[in-house]
């Protein structure tokens, strides 16, 4: 297998436990922006129940995730012979 195919695997691997630690880590993520780790309770208003950061690192981290899986996933296959 060529070098660059081995380096976009990296590449690929590091994007999947990125965005895996955002999707589904968030705590972590969170003190990482330097941000609380979960909004008081005593402050979320009635019928919102989440930080609107919880579903931006959600949906961004799965798409990162995704992204990784594929770009590796593609160009390995397409080198096997």
């Amino acid at each position: 297998m060529p070098g660059y195919v081995i380096a976009v695997d990296v590449f690929g691997l590091v994007l999947v436990f990125v965005g895996f630690n955002m999707a589904f880590r968030q705590p972590f993520v969170r003190r990482l922006l330097g941000r609380a780790s979960e909004p008081p309770r005593s402050r979320v208003p009635t019928g919102q129940e989440e930080d609107p950061l919880t579903y931006i690192l959600r949906i961004a981290g799965v798409m990162i995730m995704v992204f990784g899986i594929a770009i590796g996933g593609m160009l390995t296959l397409f080198n096997l012979d």
